[in-house]
């Protein structure tokens, strides 16, 4: 009886080995990542000895075996399980030699099996099989054919050389190299494409993709939108985790899977390519099955190869929002916030407010904020204009920039904000942040806005605004003014506070009459302490943008109240440049009779200023407190 209990259980262990012959021909080969069949056994060549391949099939039967999948536990399990019943059975039954011989293979072989798949499960070495390749550059067959698929190459850094591959292509650039591209290229009647170039991937490896994801969601916390815990997991450790769900790929196609976790858990997914490229200043997506729309700054509005289909962008509009720290449903389907990074975010959710469904618009800030150099590299604002404005703000007085939306009026703040002197004390008040300043004497706030019903506690420019009055500033810069804040900001201005702030208005005539009438309903009395109104412009020629000044005014009141605008500078857009119209200036007069200057003195200084401007200009990229260092040098 016991025999047949050991001969059943040797029969047992020989069945569930056999079961394991099916992980063998599912595995991936190594040489080209496909599955192995038996029709593709069978067109092996004649000359490899099948001794030979079956030697390679149990070699790498231990990772097969030591994947961390259910399967994978099931049969670590029951190799330890064969090798407890074969081995009890070998020591301790009184059996003929020849059964307790093999019974004691068996226990050996299950023992040895089921060490070496733990051991292939926790170590990265012995998962690898062997060091990862490096990436080599690419040969002439593998750029034809990845030509052909219309991949970026790896080690083809040269835009040139890929600008010749593809007939209408205007501009190739790499995002992140070897990965991401951007190609704008001409697709039929369609006009040009922003097309984000990335490698495909296989059915084979976007399942590894999803079980990597899945594991990883399972052992991080995300408590922290801004510093998501995938961001600190090396490449190294990714890496790992990959190929404990497959063990035999190759070096590259994990770099790639490396690059698609690391885009999908802490970028932005699809629109991670986007985020990163500079030449965007917007990105927006209307609906379901519409393509993502970009700004660029040189091909001006283009649809990209991205689109969300259904019930794709609802989640992706949630998953921004959460980035932003914010909450957006159904009761709450609008949302205003800012992204890590400082990217200004619109979202509506689901059909509620958008007839399309849901829909996001961002609005890309540059990393290194706009400095005045940029505004003249531009042709934005010239370096006498500049020097004027660097002579005012200098000396405390108050101004409005205005302008139509993506005219840069915020841009242009931060860079002119850079005349105040270093040590002045700041406070700003913005909705979203955008503002950037070297001053360490610098008060940064926001507004707050809550959703939830019945909760008290909202913070808005108002409330920061007379909060800021208590904290003695010499400066008061507004992100924007639309409603009664800007009374408050007038007060300011008239107790002697230097103010800067933006205003949506197209002239200075359009900025009177919005802060005059309602909603703002500003006296006009108290425009005697706004002092200069600086009106800038966008312009289309063709596919590009052109932001310009175009023009300042002096700001005056006669003893009717009536508010009067003197024209300084204007922009002529026959010659595209901007020229002094009157050379009389009523804030210059106030600055001269403040300092005891002469009208000379006056003049020295401003040119002064506009040749410290243009010899800057030959400064490659100059850090920005360096540079707030030299004009406040200077200043004084």
């Amino acid at each position: 009886m016991i025999r047949e209990k050991v001969l059943l259980v040797a029969a047992s262990f020989s069945t569930g080995l056999s079961g394991l012959l099916p992980i063998i021909r599912k595995m991936p080969d190594r040489d080209h990542g496909k599955a192995i069949n038996p029709a593709r056994e069978e067109q092996a060549p004649h000359h490899i000895p099948g001794s030979v391949r079956m030697a390679s099939g149990l070699r790498d039967l231990p990772s097969a075996v030591g994947n961390r999948t259910e399967q994978g536990d099931i049969l670590i399990i029951f190799l330890c399980l064969s090798a407890f019943v074969t081995g009890y059975a070998t020591l301790l039954i009184d059996l003929p030699l020849v059964i307790l011989a093999s019974l004691g293979l068996v226990s050996l072989a299950s023992l040895t099996l089921a060490a070496c798949t733990v051991w292939c499960r926790f170590s990265h070495a012995a998962i690898a099989g062997k060091d990862p390749a490096p990436l080599t550059c690419p040969t002439a067959e593998t750029k034809e054919s990845c030509h052909t698929m219309n991949l970026p190459l790896a080690g083809e850094q040269d835009p040139a050389h890929i600008h010749e591959c593809e007939a209408g292509t205007l501009e190739w650039y790499w995002i992140e190299s070897p990965f991401v591209s951007i190609k704008i290229v001409r697709r039929g009647n369609q006009g040009f494409t922003y097309t984000v170039v990335e490698p495909d991937i296989t059915p084979q490896e976007q399942t590894v993709l999803m079980e990597t994801s899945g594991h990883l969601r399972k052992i991080i916390i995300y408590d922290n939108p801004e510093k998501p815990p995938v961001g600190r997991l090396d490449e190294e450790t990714l890496s790992r985790i990959i190929r404990e769900f497959h063990p035999r790929i190759a070096a590259d196609r994990l770099a790639i899977l490396v690059y698609y976790l690391r885009r999908d858990l802490s970028g932005f997914g699809p629109l991670e390519a986007l985020m990163c490229d500079p030449a965007l200043e917007d990105i927006s997506c209307n609906g379901e099955n519409l393509p993502v729309f970009v700004f660029h700054r040189t091909h001006g509005s283009l649809p990209t190869n991205i689109l969300f289909r259904a019930g794709e962008l609802d989640q992706f509009v949630l998953k921004l929002a959460q980035k932003a720290n914010k909450q957006i449903s159904l009761s709450n389907p609008m949302v205003d916030a800012t992204l890590p990074g400082g990217s200004r975010v619109q979202i509506t959710f689901s059909n509620v407010v958008s007839l399309r469904g849901s829909s996001f618009t961002i609005r890309k800030f540059r990393a290194e904020p706009m400095t005045p150099l940029d505004l003249i590299r531009t042709g934005t604002y010239s370096p006498e204009i500049l020097a004027f404005l660097w002579l005012v703000i200098e000396h405390r007085k108050s101004l409005i920039i205005a302008g139509g939306t993506a005219s840069g009026k915020t841009s242009t703040m931060n860079a002119v904000s850079l005349f105040i002197p270093l040590n002045a004390k700041i406070v700003s008040l913005e909705d979203t942040h955008e503002i950037q300043l070297p001053h360490k004497n610098w008060l940064a706030t926001i507004t707050r806005e809550l959703t939830a019903a019945g909760v008290q506690g909202d913070i808005d420019l108002f409330s920061l605004l007379k909060s800021s009055m208590r904290q003695r500033p010499e400066y008061i810069i507004v992100g924007e003014v639309r409603g009664r804040e800007a009374q408050t900001l007038f007060q300011a201005m008239n107790t002697g506070h230097a103010t800067l702030s933006t205003l949506h208005a197209g002239s200075v005539r359009e900025v009177i009459n919005r802060l005059t009438h309602e909603p703002i309903s500003v006296p006009p009395v108290m425009f005697t302490a706004l002092d200069i109104v600086v009106s800038q412009s966008i312009f289309t020629y063709g596919n590009q943008r052109i932001r310009r000044c175009s023009a300042i005014n002096e700001i005056s009141v006669d003893q009717d109240s009536t508010i009067i605008p003197r024209t300084l500078f204007s922009w002529d857009s026959r010659s595209d440049t901007i020229h002094r119209v009157s050379q009389h200036s009523i804030v210059l007069d106030e600055i001269a009779a403040m300092r005891g200057w002469s009208t000379e003195r006056i003049n020295e200084e401003l040119k002064k200023r506009e040749e410290f401007l243009k010899l800057a200009l030959d400064v490659p990229s100059p850090d920005i407190v360096d540079l707030a260092n030299a004009l406040h040098d200077l200043g004084e």
